[in-house]
C-alpha cells in the first residue's frame, strides 16, 4: 500500500473533531481515509487511557466516499478522569493487517502506514474547572538575576557570606574559583540588591514590563542563591523584608506584579535546616539525628552519605512526602508560601518542578488559589509539559489544578533550530501545531516564552555562532537583523514573552558563568533597547497579540508566518475586545530575497507596524509581498 493511500490528519477538523485537547467527557470524531480500491474487511480504532493502560478497540463505519477515498468514522467519549488519551488505526485487508498512525514520534498533523503498532496520537483531557488567570494571559516578563541587575549604593561587606568575594568593578567578567575537586570554593558577588531594583522600575514599565520574575533572594551561600539557607529571611546582600515588601508596593504602583523563584527540591548544605558547615545556630539534618529537620533528608549513612540533586554536595536533596515538611513549606501558621503571601507575594515559579511530586505542587497550588485566585504557579519544565515523565511517572501538570504556567523551551528550541537552519518552516508548523495541539488553549495562551534565561547561553551569543563565516561588519548586521526578527515572534506568539535582564541591552554570554554578567548600564546598545520599548508597546497595544485567534502559516521553507486576531468585539476567550488582525512573517535567509503569498479573508490594506509608509494591498483572497534577506514583518489590517 503507497502512503498516500490511507490518511489522517490531527490538525485538520474534518479528521478529528474538536482539534486539541478536550475537556473531561467529551465527545470526539476521528477519521480516516483509506483508497477505494482497497479490499477492506475491517476498520478499528485503537484508544488507551493512559492513566491505567488501558486499551480499548471500536470498529469504524464507512460514513462517506470522499473520491477516490472511503472515508471511515468513530466516535468516542473521553474518560471522566483527567489523563492522556493514545490512538492510532488498524486496517484490515483480505491479505495482512494494517497500522496507521503519527509519522514523527514527537510530531502530530498527517500519518504513516506501519506494518506494525504505530507511534499513537495523543488527545489530552482536562479538567476544566481549572482555568489560568485572565491577567497572566495579557502578561510580558522581565527576568532579573539579582546579585547582576543594579547596585543601588556601597555594599556592606559585613552582610556577605563567609566565601564571597566581591566584585569592585561592575563590569568585571563572572567567574567560579574551584577547589581541584571541581567544588565552588569562593563565590563572586556584584552587589546588586532590591533597592537598585526599585530604582529602576520606571526603566522596566517603559519596556511594557507587567510582571517581574526574580531569581531567588532567600539568604543563601552563592550568588545565584538555588542553596537556600533560610527561607523566611532575604539575602542580606540584597536587603530584607522592607525592602522586598517595598518593592512590592512601588512595582504594583508601576502596574508590575512580582514573581518569585521557589527552591523547595532541596536546600543549601549551609542552611538552618541541613547546617553542615555549622554557621546557624540551630541544629542541622547533618549534624545529629535529633534534628527536627532530619526526617526532611534521605541519609544512608549519616552523616556523610545523603541524597543530593544530581551529586551537588551543597544541594541536599528534600524528603518532598514528609508531613513536618509540607508543614513547614505550606499548612503551618508561618510557613513558607503564607508568610510571603501575608507580605503581599502571590505568585512563583517553580526550580526543577520534575524533581517535586504532582501531590505537592497540588497543595502549593491551593493554598496559593484560597489566598488569591489571580495568583501564578509556573513550574520550570524542559519539555512538552503534558507528555512529561519524571522518575517513571507522567506528570499531571496541564490536566486541572497542578500548574498555570511552564516555561515554554520546546518553542525556544523550534526557534533556534529554524534560525541555524537545522529544520525548515513545514517543521516548524509542525512543531508548534503539536504544541497548540497537546496544550489545553488556556495553557498554551500562559506559557512563558523566552528566547535566554539563566540557564541557558542568551541569545545574541547563540546567533552569532551561526555566522561566523560571515566578515566581522556583515555578522553584526545579521545578528541584529536575527534578534529583531526572534523577538518580535516572540511578542507577537500566543503566551507571555519574557526578556532576561540585559538581552534588550545587547548583552552576550556562553554558558553559565558568562550568561550572569552584570547589566551593561553606560555601554547599552540604545538602539536595540529602543526595539524593546516597541515590541512591549506593541503588545501592551493589541489585544489580537495577547489573546487573539492564532492559525499558523508555511509560505516557504525560509519563511515561517502566523496570523493574530480578534473578531466580532471578542477575543479567543470571548473576552471583549476590538477588532484586529495581524499577520507576522519571518525570513530565515540572510543570502536571498523571498516573494510569498499567503490567503487571506479579507480584502484591502495592510500596514507595516514597524514603517507605517508601507502599505501591501490583498486581493482575491492573497496577500503577496517580497521578504529581504533577514526580514521579518508584522502588518495590521487596516479598516
Amino acid at each position: 500500500m503507497r502512503q498516500r493511500d490511507m490518511y489522517h490528519n490531527s490538525f485538520q477538523l474534518q479528521y478529528r473533531e474538536p482539534f486539541g485537547a478536550v475537556p473531561k467527557g467529551s465527545n470526539v470524531s476521528l477519521k480516516l481515509d483509506i483508497h477505494q480500491w482497497y479490499k477492506v474487511s475491517q476498520v478499528n480504532l485503537h484508544y488507551i487511557y493512559d492513566k491505567k493502560d488501558d486499551h480499548h478497540i471500536q470498529a469504524m463505519e464507512m460514513n462517506k466516499k470522499v473520491r477516490p477515498y472511503h472515508r471511515y468514522e468513530s466516535r468516542i467519549t473521553t474518560p471522566e478522569e483527567p489523563q492522556l488519551l493514545w490512538y492510532f488505526f488498524e486496517v484490515v485487508t483480505d491479505n495482512d493487517s494494517l497500522y496507521y498512525g503519527r509519522e514523527e514520534v514527537f510530531e502530530s498533523g498527517a500519518g504513516h502506514i506501519y506494518d506494525h503498532i504505530p507511534p499513537s496520537w495523543q488527545i489530552t483531557v482536562y479538567n476544566p474547572v481549572y482555568q489560568t488567570p485572565n491577567w497572566w494571559k495579557h502578561a510580558t516578563m522581565y527576568q532579573i538575576f539579582p546579585d547582576r541587575f543594579y547596585r543601588s549604593g556601597v555594599v556592606d561587606l559585613t552582610r556577605a557570606p563567609k566565601t564571597s568575594l566581591l566584585h569592585t568593578h561592575w563590569d568585571d567578567e563572572p567567574l567560579y574559583i574551584f577547589n581541584e575537586k571541581k567544588e565552588v570554593t569562593r563565590w563572586d558577588f556584584f552587589g546588586g540588591d532590591l533597592q537598585g531594583v526599585i530604582a529602576k522600575l520606571d526603566y522596566l514599565q517603559s519596556l511594557g514590563v507587567t510582571v517581574l520574575y526574580l531569581n531567588p533572594i532567600f539568604e543563601a551561600e552563592s550568588n545565584h542563591r538555588y542553596d537556600t539557607g533560610d527561607y523566611h529571611t532575604i539575602d542580606p546582600l540584597l536587603g530584607d523584608k522592607n525592602d522586598f515588601i517595598e518593592l512590592i508596593d512601588k512595582a504594583a504602583d508601576c502596574n508590575i506584579e512580582i514573581m518569585l523563584d521557589g527552591v523547595f527540591s532541596h536546600t543549601g548544605s549551609n542552611s538552618k535546616y541541613f547546617n553542615r558547615e555549622g554557621q546557624y545556630s540551630t541544629l542541622g539534618a547533618y549534624q545529629s539525628k535529633d534534628s527536627p529537620y532530619y526526617e526532611w533528608y534521605t541519609f544512608h549513612k549519616h552523616p556523610y552519605d545523603y541524597e543530593t540533586w544530581w551529586g551537588v554536595g551543597t544541594l541536599p536533596t528534600l524528603n518532598k512526602e514528609n508531613q513536618d515538611y509540607q508543614d513547614f513549606l505550606i499548612y503551618d501558621k508561618e510557613s513558607v508560601i503564607k508568610t510571603w503571601q501575608q507580605r503581599g507575594m502571590k505568585n512563583w515559579r517553580l526550580d526543577v518542578a520534575d524533581e517535586l511530586t504532582d501531590d505537592l505542587i497540588k497543595k502549593i497550588y491551593k493554598q496559593m488559589k484560597n489566598d488569591d485566585e489571580s495568583s501564578v504557579l509556573l513550574g520550570e519544565v524542559w519539555e512538552d509539559a503534558t507528555n512529561k515523565t519524571a522518575y517513571g511517572k507522567r506528570r499531571d501538570y496541564f490536566l486541572g489544578g497542578v500548574l498555570d504556567s511552564v516555561m515554554n523551551y520546546p518553542l525556544r528550541r523550534i526557534m533556534l533550530d529554524f534560525m541555524e537552519e537545522e529544520i525548515d518552516a513545514d517543521v516548524v508548523h509542525r512543531k508548534v501545531m503539536t504544541l497548540r495541539e497537546h496544550y489545553p488553549k488556556h495553557y498554551f495562551y500562559s506559557l512563558m516564552n523566552m528566547l535566554s534565561n539563566h540557564d541557558v547561553e542568551r541569545i545574541k551569543t547563540v546567533l552569532e555562532k551561526n555566522v561566523l563565516a560571515h566578515p566581522l561588519e556583515e555578522r553584526k548586521e545579521i545578528v541584529k537583523a536575527q534578534v529583531k526578527a526572534l523577538s518580535l515572534w516572540l511578542y507577537s506568539f500566543p503566551g507571555i514573552p519574557s526578556l532576561y535582564y540585559g538581552d534588550e541591552a545587547g548583552l552576550t554570554g556562553g554558558k553559565d558563568p558568562d550568561n550572569r554578567k552584570p547589566y551593561p548600564w553606560g555601554k547599552e546598545d540604545h538602539e536595540l533597547i529602543s526595539w524593546y520599548k516597541k515590541l512591549g508597546s506593541w503588545r501592551n497595544r493589541f489585544t489580537a497579540l495577547r489573546t487573539g485567534h492564532w492559525k499558523s502559516h508555511v509560505l516557504n521553507q525560509h519563511v515561517y508566518s502566523f496570523e493574530r486576531w480578534t473578531e466580532n468585539g471578542e477575543d479567543a476567550f470571548g473576552k471583549k475586545a476590538d477588532n484586529e488582525h495581524m499577520i507576522y512573517f519571518i525570513n530565515r535567509d540572510h543570502r536571498e530575497c523571498v516573494e510569498v503569498s499567503v490567503s487571506v479573508k479579507k480584502e484591502g490594506n495592510w500596514k507595516d507596524i514597524q514603517n507605517p509608509l508601507r502599505i501591501f494591498p490583498s486581493k482575491n483572497g492573497k496577500l503577496r509581498l517580497m521578504l529581504e534577506p533577514n526580514e521579518s514583518m508584522l502588518l495590521q489590517y487596516l479598516d
